[in-house]
């Protein structure tokens, strides 16, 4: 049993504000409250009603202010999605204990079994499981098919989050020490053309034709 954990991260010049849901969606719903706050900074228009299209659109034109999103889960350790199990192995050790006589050794040799089964379940359930990080390779493009095909090696905890973080890193590489509206480059431009699982080493690639 996986739980879900949706975080955000908005870099502003007061600081950072940090948002962490159990959802996408409520997370850009608590995200579209900051920027709604803070719209007249960016633009004289009205805001859009649509909370993922206010949420793109404020950091696309501030040039104060970033998001960093970050999606993963925590897989939940054994009796925390199954109480039941856990109840059970602790019956079995009192069974044990109670059907225990000194000088019986097949009833001590079960009850050192019983005793070490749960200890391994109770023991999952004290160190919860740390969420694991793959190695991807992502290539992208602009949008229009036109130019060079950029290729990163990114660390993320699934694809979706790879993807993200690819764009980005091409994005970064793109505009250089360009920044804000004198960008080359937005996010909109960057076309996530393939993801390969690991860390692929390239040898030649000329997507140029003479």
């Amino acid at each position: 049993m996986k739980l879900p954990i949706h975080a955000a991260v908005i870099i502003h010049d007061e600081g950072a504000t940090q948002y962490v849901s159990a959802s996408h969606e409520k997370l850009i719903d608590r995200i579209e409250d900051w920027c709604r706050e803070h719209w007249s900074s960016v633009s004289a228009d009205p805001p859009p009603p649509d909370a993922s299209s206010l949420v793109f659109l404020y950091f696309c034109d501030s040039e104060d202010d970033s998001l960093e999103l970050t999606e993963d889960s925590i897989e939940l350790p054994e009796p925390y999605a199954s109480g039941p199990k856990l109840l059970d192995q602790l019956k079995r050790i009192l069974a044990a204990i109670a059907a225990y006589q000194p000088g019986n050794g097949n009833t001590y040799t079960a009850l050192c079994g019983e005793i070490a089964n749960a200890s391994a379940i109770i023991a999952k359930a004290s160190v919860p499981s740390v969420p694991s990080i793959q190695h991807f390779t992502i290539f992208c493009q602009q949008s229009d098919d036109l130019g060079t095909i950029h290729i990163d090696s990114v660390e993320a905890p699934d694809l979706e989050s790879a993807i993200i973080i690819g764009r980005r890193q091409c994005l970064d590489d793109w505009n250089g020490d360009q920044a804000g509206k004198d960008a080359a480059f937005t996010l909109e431009d960057i076309h996530c053309l393939g993801v390969a699982e690991g860390n692929i080493r390239i040898l030649h690639w000329d997507d140029q034709v003479d």
